[in-house]
């Protein structure tokens, strides 16, 4: 009954071939954007030690680029609503590259932090919002699928990082990764950007229309939605930024302890690929819901670990978890506000996880600082379990 009523819905020109092309266009998108994001994590013992700065400072980094992405988003999406997801994508992907050259040439923190934090994080967000908002607009009965694919190639360039980091470790510095990650970036990066386009229905004046008769963002349903977000994004920041350092902190290896992201990249990849997929069947509002819950019970298994062997544990887990988050965040806000305007509601959702990261990564890592044990991690949870409350009482958009 759900994929007929999402038929008799859509239009003719949806969940056909050209979505399809959107779709690659927006996975190589993202892989670029947040494969950009995600390898700081990487190479953050090696800056640290360049510059002499402590890790609370360096996670300041990651915390940066990251909510930058997602404030920026605010306005990304309201732009590609206007113009369409190709001009706003293809400037983030040029961005993201001068962002990475301008961090290899750094000769402080505060270098780093402008080139790395500031200048991918627009780039990364000019790209995102943009290009998952035309894959919702170009599928109705598959959303979920569509979804989880595109979101997937964050995924993939989180499990890249690793290989990535030690290939370029082997024959140079920090610096030259990250001068040769950047022609990369504007390559593959751009050639995704050149995939994307408007969806049907979606003309150039489509946001003089586009806008509900009650503004969503001045709605209930919108305020519940962009709180819940943000709670929930708390404990979805957090392992990109701190689980290598609490791997080093139990005596692993940096080559294992960076190998954890790769399996949360993995984990991620499994996670938008089977849950979207499953979602589309079983239900998207209750997959998402189900993903926001397990996420925030996951800090648990991170707090507690007392080995290597546990940290994969959660990394696998978490990281599945958190990739259905991702996948089908857009989708529930499609099925909550409907395709109208969905650039800029996606957007300012968005900013309430730029909020998240922005914060948790640096404040939680000052609390492991003054806090030795697993209390800070513990505490994490309570935010993530009250977010997906909150979200539980959006209701869907009538149709």
């Amino acid at each position: 009954m759900r994929h007929q009523d999402a038929r008799r819905e859509a239009p003719a020109e949806t969940d056909g071939f050209p979505g399809w092309l959107v779709v690659v266009g927006a996975f190589l998108v993202l892989m670029v954007g947040f494969g950009a994001i995600y390898s700081y994590a990487a190479f953050a013992e090696q800056i640290a030690d360049s510059f002499g700065a402590p890790r609370g400072s360096v996670a300041l980094v990651y915390a940066l680029s990251g909510s930058t992405c997602f404030f920026v988003s605010a306005l990304s999406g309201r732009l590609a609503d206007r113009i369409g997801p190709r001009v706003p994508a293809m400037v983030g992907m040029g961005l993201v590259g001068l962002g990475l050259m301008v961090a290899a040439t750094a000769r402080s923190l505060a270098e780093v932090l402008a080139g790395y934090g500031l200048l991918i994080g627009i780039g990364t967000g000019f790209a995102y919002v943009p290009a998952m908002a035309a894959v919702q607009g170009w599928f109705s009965t598959h959303r979920g699928l569509a979804s989880g694919i595109a979101a997937s190639g964050i995924g993939v360039g989180t499990a890249l990082v690793p290989a990535g980091a030690d290939a370029m470790l082997a024959i140079g510095d920090w610096r030259g990764a990250f001068v040769a990650f950047g022609a990369v970036s504007v390559l593959v990066g751009g050639a995704g950007a050149l995939l994307l386009r408007r969806p049907p229905g979606r003309g150039r004046g489509a946001t003089t229309e586009a806008l509900p008769p009650a503004r969503p963002w001045a709605t209930r349903r919108f305020a519940l939605a962009y709180a819940g977000t943000l709670l929930v994004s708390i404990p979805a920041t957090l392992p990109q930024a701190l689980l290598v350092g609490t791997a080093r902190d139990l005596g692993i290896a940096w080559h294992e302890a960076v190998s954890l992201l790769g399996l949360i990249g993995l984990g991620t990849i499994a996670g938008r690929f089977l849950l979207a997929a499953l979602a589309d069947g079983l239900g998207r509002r209750a997959t998402f819901l189900g993903c926001c819950m397990g996420m925030a019970a996951s800090m648990a298994v991170w707090a507690l670990a007392e080995g290597m062997a546990s940290l994969q544990v959660f990394a696998l887990v978490f990281g599945a978890l958190q990739g259905g988050f991702v996948a089908l965040l857009p989708a529930f806000a499609a099925d909550s506000f409907g395709n109208r305007a969905l650039g800029g509601v996606i957007g300012l959702i968005y900013t309430g996880r730029g909020i998240a990261l922005l914060l948790a990564p640096p404040l939680v890592a000052a609390a492991q600082a003054m806090l030795a044990g697993p209390l800070p991690i513990l505490l994490v949870a309570l935010p993530g379990l009250a977010g997906a409350a909150l979200l539980a009482a959006v209701r869907a958009a009538p149709r």
